[in-house]
C-alpha cells in the first residue's frame, strides 16, 4: 500500500512518513472549489466506499499528480459508470480514508492532511449531493499529529468518525468526533492502560446513540480492540485474540 503519509507500525512504534506540502491552510475549516484529477495522475487509490443503492456508490482516496502533490480523490458510481468529482484540498499533501452515505445526496468522508512543517491534522469533507466542501474538525489538546480512518453517518447530521492522534513520540491514543450537523466535536475514548499505543480504524452506527468502534492496540503484542457507544459514553469491550 502506497501513501504519501503512510501508518506504518513496527516494534510497537508508529512511524508517520510525511513530505514536505504547501503551507498550511489558515482557516482549517471552509469551503473551497477542488477540481477532478486532469490528465494523468503518476498513482491514484481507493479507500473506503459508501452505497446507498445498487446505482449509487461513493468511493473516496487519493492521487498523486505530475508534480508529486497527493490530493483527495472522490468517484461517483451512477449504475453504469465511475465518474470523478471534483474536492477540495487544505494546502498541503491530503488523503481521504472513509467515507459513509446516509442518502444518495449526503456523504461525508473522512481523512488527514500534512502541512508544510509536517503536522499531520484531522481532515472532513461533506458532499451535499451537488459539491464536496471542506469542514472545520477539531485537534485534541497536545496532539502532536491526529487523522480521521473511519466515518459512520445515520443521518446528515449524525456522524461518528474514529482515528488516532499522538500525545508524545511513538505513542498513540483513539480518537472520535462526532457531527451534529453544524459542528465536530471531540469525544472523549478510553484506552488500554497496558496499551502503548491506540487506535480506532473503523466504526459502525445503527442509530446516534448506538456505535461500534474498532482497531489495535499495542501492548506490546497486536491485540483486537473494540469500543462502544451508548449515546453518553465511549467503553471498552472485551475481545478475543486467536
Amino acid at each position: 500500500m502506497r501513501r504519501t503519509l503512510a501508518i506504518l507500525v513496527a516494534a510497537g512504534s508508529m512511524l508517520l512518513a510525511v513530505a514536505t506540502a504547501s503551507p498550511a491552510l489558515a482557516d482549517h475549516g471552509g469551503g473551497g472549489g477542488g477540481q477532478p484529477p486532469q490528465g494523468t495522475a503518476l498513482q491514484s487509490e481507493l479507500y473506503g466506499a459508501s452505497c446507498t443503492s445498487a446505482s449509487a456508490c461513493t468511493a473516496v482516496g487519493d492521487y498523486v499528480t505530475s508534480t508529486g502533490a497527493s490530493k483527495t480523490l472522490a468517484e461517483r458510481w451512477n449504475g453504469t459508470a465511475w465518474t470523478l468529482q471534483s474536492t477540495p484540498n487544505p494546502s498541503g499533501a491530503s488523503y481521504l480514508n472513509g467515507v459513509s452515505c446516509p442518502s444518495a445526496s449526503a456523504c461525508t468522508a473522512v481523512g488527514w492532511y500534512v502541512t508544510s512543517t509536517n503536522a499531520t491534522l484531522t481532515l472532513a469533507e461533506n458532499w451535499n449531493g451537488t459539491t464536496w466542501t471542506l469542514q472545520s474538525t477539531p485537534t485534541p489538546s497536545g496532539a502532536t499529529s491526529s487523522g480521521l480512518s473511519g466515518v459512520s453517518c445515520t443521518s446528515a447530521s449524525a456522524c461518528t468518525s474514529v482515528g488516532w492522534y499522538g500525545v508524545s513520540p511513538g505513542a498513540y491514543e483513539t480518537l472520535a468526533e462526532t457531527w451534529n450537523g453544524t459542528t465536530w466535536a471531540i469525544q472523549s475514548t478510553p484506552n488500554r492502560t497496558a496499551a502503548t499505543s491506540s487506535y480506532l480504524f473503523g466504526v459502525s452506527c445503527t442509530s446516534a446513540s448506538a456505535c461500534t468502534a474498532t482497531g489495535y492496540d499495542l501492548s506490546p503484542s497486536y491485540k483486537a480492540l473494540a469500543e462502544r457507544w451508548n449515546g453518553t459514553t465511549w467503553t471498552l469491550q472485551s475481545t478475543p485474540n486467536p
